[in-house]
């Protein structure tokens, strides 16, 4: 456990409030080598309410992990680039992409049926078998 009073005694010798912000005690902390995991830790700590043991965020740590598409307005908004999509358009395209997937499949295994089959008579011919055998 990371007591309170060691992580403030650390800032105070670096000469940094307890209160300061988070980044100036990541790189306080940082230099006196502890770990990643030890730092938020230490942050944790000491947003914590004393009285109460209830912390508080003071950083906003956003991690997107969706796979929800972005509305144009927040791509002008993030990139600076004026996108116009309507969204009957991407579902016209989204089905004729499906259909053509569907179709490269089919194509491939009519393609590969027509090969073996070729080959299987070829291979007949070559050896006088079946419908090449001479006695017919």
């Amino acid at each position: 456990m990371i007591d309170r009073t060691h992580i403030e005694q650390i800032l105070k010798l670096n000469g940094v409030a307890p209160t300061a912000a988070d980044e100036e005690i990541r790189s306080v902390l940082i230099s006196a080598r502890w770990n990643k995991e030890d730092v938020e830790t230490a942050i944790t700590v000491l947003r914590e309410n004393i009285n109460t043991h209830k912390s508080r965020v003071d950083t906003l740590h956003d991690v997107f992990l969706t796979d929800k598409k972005l509305s144009p307005e927040a791509i002008h908004s993030l990139l600076g680039i004026d996108v116009q999509v309507d969204s009957n358009e991407l579902e016209t395209l989204r089905i004729s992409r499906r259909n053509l997937y569907h179709w490269q499949v089919l194509s491939i295994f009519v393609i590969a049926i027509l090969v073996a089959i070729t080959l299987v008579l070829g291979m007949m011919y070559m050896t006088g078998f079946g419908f090449f055998h001479p006695s017919k």
